[in-house]
């Protein structure tokens, strides 16, 4: 009985963290260090690190406590919902964090999540707080505009149903049990940037699940900020993402904003405009001027700048789907 009683404790602190990852080394061990750094004798984590054969030198993930079970795989298709999807059937415990490879957690990051797990079940997806550097956000207003899109902590509401737009893969935790089986877990055929966890999201709301708040909380660290790289995950949102999402799972994207920007008339009549490239295109160049002045900070200006960044991959979609037929006129 007490042996009984000594096992259901300790597998109460097991937990397994699946971190998909390329060519991000440095990061992975910041990720490990503080991992090293907040747990406790009697809680056990293993980590299920996905690569695609970056090469990472595994002596750098040897000098950890022995209740750190670092397991270091290689996935031919540098795909991330195949990574995730991978370390979730690999891991040994129920409890999963998905955690990416440029997030950094908080030193209570460990304690909180064990704390949600004490208090869900197996039909709760948790989604954890997202903050970036404040160097960060001070010197670069899209990063200001980018945190204004995520809860943290003072807004978080004891189980309140999150919508599936408002999670994020990159900190999550949930039960790895059959229901969450039965359904799937992320869809392998997103490939490149968005909406592989809106998707999921979605589907877990579809099939009776809950999506809640957790106050475990990363940094997420993507490098120095650059405006053209925020641009051109919404240019490619525009160019494939959507149009993926609406093949993949037609009832998730109509209930996008996208979706709806593009059922507009006036919309589908600008992208058969392709000349208006340019003027886009000079739009984002004005408005990436403004992202290092701080007192010059409007967020209707930075939500604008997706919107720009978005036509202009719908404009290159269209052009390319229109070449597609040409070419293919005989079939």
């Amino acid at each position: 009985m007490v042996l009984k009683f000594l096992k259901f404790n300790m597998e109460e602190n097991n937990l397994s963290i699946v971190i998909p990852t390329y060519k991000r080394e440095k990061q992975i061990i910041q990720i490990l260090d503080s991992l090293n750094n907040q747990i406790s004798d009697n809680v056990f984590l293993e980590v299920n690190i996905c690569d695609s054969y970056s090469n990472y030198d595994i002596h750098n993930f040897q000098n950890f406590k022995k209740n750190i079970n670092i397991r270091y795989f290689n996935i031919k298709d540098n795909i991330l919902s195949s990574k995730r999807n991978f370390g979730i059937l690999k891991a040994s415990y129920k409890k999963i964090i998905l955690l990416d490879d440029d997030c950094i957690p908080s030193p209570n990051f460990i304690k909180l999540y064990l704390e949600d797990f004490s208090n869900i079940t197996e039909d709760v997806i948790l989604s954890g707080i997202v903050y970036y550097p404040k160097d960060y956000i001070k010197k670069n207003n899209h990063i200001k505009f980018k945190q204004s899109r995520h809860f943290i902590s003072k807004d978080i509401v004891k189980n309140k149903q999150l919508q599936a737009d408002k999670i994020v893969a990159m900190n999550m935790g949930f039960i790895n049990s059959k229901k969450i089986q039965n359904i799937g877990l992320f869809n392998e055929n997103f490939i490149g940037y968005g909406f592989e966890d809106y998707e999921f999201g979605y589907r877990c709301l579809s099939n009776g699940f809950k999506l809640q708040q957790s106050y475990a909380s990363i940094i997420h660290d993507e490098g120095y900020p650059n405006i053209n790289s925020y641009i051109k995950k919404y240019y490619y949102l525009g160019l494939s993402g959507m149009e993926n999402l609406i093949l993949i799972n037609f009832q998730a994207a109509k209930k996008t904003i996208f979706y709806e920007i593009e059922s507009n008339l006036l919309f589908k009549l600008v992208v058969k405009i392709y000349k208006i490239k340019n003027i886009l295109s000079l739009m984002e160049k004005i408005i990436s001027k403004l992202d290092k002045f701080d007192k010059l900070y409007i967020p209707f200006v930075f939500n604008f700048l997706r919107l720009v960044a978005y036509t202009r991959g719908c404009i290159d979609r269209n052009i390319r789907n229109i070449k597609l037929k040409e070419n293919n006129w005989y079939e």
